[in-house]
């Protein structure tokens, strides 16, 4: 890559995540940690994914079936119309099932993944904490073990949004495209 003197931001970056272990671990297991630690998850998304921060979420369940993400009700997420905003659900929506890809892919540096498609339907409006929650994990899994194979697999995911008193907020599906990358 060509520079013109300018700082490379992008580069900064991964070498900062190097030098401090910010780098997404190649192992599942690990890699499950490294999203449910407060400490290491915060310093991740501060590094990478700096809206995750700001909006405070957090992901207190990833395993191979499940992942689910906690978005606080807060002056971050709150839009003028006293509930969460969307951008801020789909934000956390989005993590849900992503972070079961990373988990699915994390032992192979060589597969990229990439939304190709994504829907959603707000029912009520997210006026408290919502928990996103998406238990495609083990098609996901199944996914990324056939795009191993060299062809290029589309999974859907879907990640349901409810509040405390299992109001169901929101509903949202992501198609994520699996392949190894060439």
């Amino acid at each position: 890559m060509k520079t013109t003197g300018k700082l490379n931001v992008k580069s900064a970056v991964a070498r900062v995540a190097d030098r401090f272990g910010l780098a997404l671990p190649s192992d599942p297991e690990a890699l499950e940690k490294s999203f449910t630690e407060p400490l290491k998850r915060n310093a991740f998304f501060l590094a990478f994914i700096p809206s995750l921060a700001f909006f405070r979420i957090s992901v207190p369940t990833l395993n191979l079936r499940e992942c689910h993400v906690d978005i606080p009700f807060s002056w971050r997420t709150q839009n003028p119309f006293k509930s969460i905003y969307f951008a801020a659900q789909s934000a956390a929506a989005e993590l849900s099932t992503g972070a079961l890809v990373l988990r699915a892919i994390a032992a192979h540096p060589s597969m990229s993944m990439l939304v190709v498609k994504m829907s959603a339907e707000f029912s009520k409006k997210a006026k408290s904490d919502v928990r996103f929650i998406c238990r495609d994990g083990e098609a996901i899994h199944a996914a990324a073990v056939r795009a191993l194979a060299g062809e290029t697999v589309n999974v859907t995911a879907t990640a349901i949004g409810q509040m405390a008193d299992g109001t169901e907020v929101s509903r949202f599906t992501f198609e994520w495209a699996l392949k190894i990358k060439s």
